[in-house]
């Protein structure tokens, strides 16, 4: 099985990592974790032509991870895809697709004007709970939950196939749920924030650069604690995602490594892993 990192960043712009995306593949058969900022073009440069954008696993509902959920609905429609884009999620999901297509509506209209016999985009659903929850082309795929403070529920997500295993955590705090469906994996992809690095404006909703940092730790795994998971785990390999724009890919490794003895990658943008 084949994964792709196709955005490693966090909120925050970043030149160089797009917003939260991970591509799984094994054979025909793909999948499509987050759509971040860029994933579209992400997946092109991955080889994914629009027309064939994959079936998408939504881990939660922040907006770094969705806010390119309505550029992959209509444009794969666009270019000429009739088929259902098939989407799993947290409760939730429903909603925020139909809001998409609300918004999008008079966009789709217009277009529908210069075309012959076109239906609108399609969308097909479905909210998904902690388990197994999809077998396709020999891959199962299955969510956990895990603890990413106010956000409930969030997920991560387990891919197992062709004899390879891989987990992507999802935004999480260290997350004894995530040890356990991680146990043994060939590939642990996992966020790292590095809170000590966080950018602090007046007006941001934090009266202190330490309150906000303060805060993010309950809710975000720092990168020693991720080698400390990878361990716990028996991973093979561990990645780092989510990564905040100051953060040094030596300084995030090094602490990961305190933690961990086994291969660590930092996550760079279109890297196969």
């Amino acid at each position: 099985m084949r994964a792709v990192l196709l955005g490693t960043g966090s909120p925050p712009p970043n030149p160089q990592r797009r917003g939260p995306a991970t591509l799984l593949s094994l054979g025909q058969e793909r999948f499509l974790v987050d759509a971040g900022s860029g994933v579209g073009s992400q997946l092109v440069q991955a080889g994914v032509r629009a027309y064939d954008w994959p079936r998408l696993l939504i881990t939660h509902h922040h907006s770094d991870h969705t806010i390119d959920l309505g550029h992959l609905l209509i444009t794969r429609w666009i270019v000429g895809q009739n088929a259902p884009l098939e989407i799993w999620g947290p409760a939730g999901t429903r909603r925020q697709v139909e809001l998409l297509l609300d918004y999008l509506a008079w966009d789709i209209d217009v277009r529908r004007e210069h075309m012959h016999d076109r239906r609108p985009p399609e969308v097909r659903v479905t909210e998904i709970e902690e388990g197994k929850f999809l077998e396709a082309g020999g891959v199962t795929v299955s969510a956990f939950l895990v603890d990413h403070g106010p956000v409930k529920p969030a997920f991560g997500f387990r891919f197992d196939g062709g004899g390879r295993s891989v987990v992507v955590s999802g935004d999480t705090r260290p997350s004894e749920t995530l040890v356990r469906w991680s146990q043994d994996v060939d590939c642990l992809i996992h966020e790292c924030c590095d809170m000590a690095t966080t950018g602090w404006f007046p007006g941001c909703g934090w009266p202190t650069l330490e309150e906000k940092i303060r805060d993010l730790q309950s809710y975000h795994t720092p990168p020693g604690e991720v080698g400390r998971v990878a361990t716990d785990a028996r991973a093979k390999t561990l990645v780092l995602s989510h990564l905040m724009p100051a953060s040094e890919p030596a300084e995030v490794l090094a602490a990961a490594r305190t933690q961990y003895a086994g291969p660590v990658v930092v996550g760079a943008d279109l890297l196969e892993v």
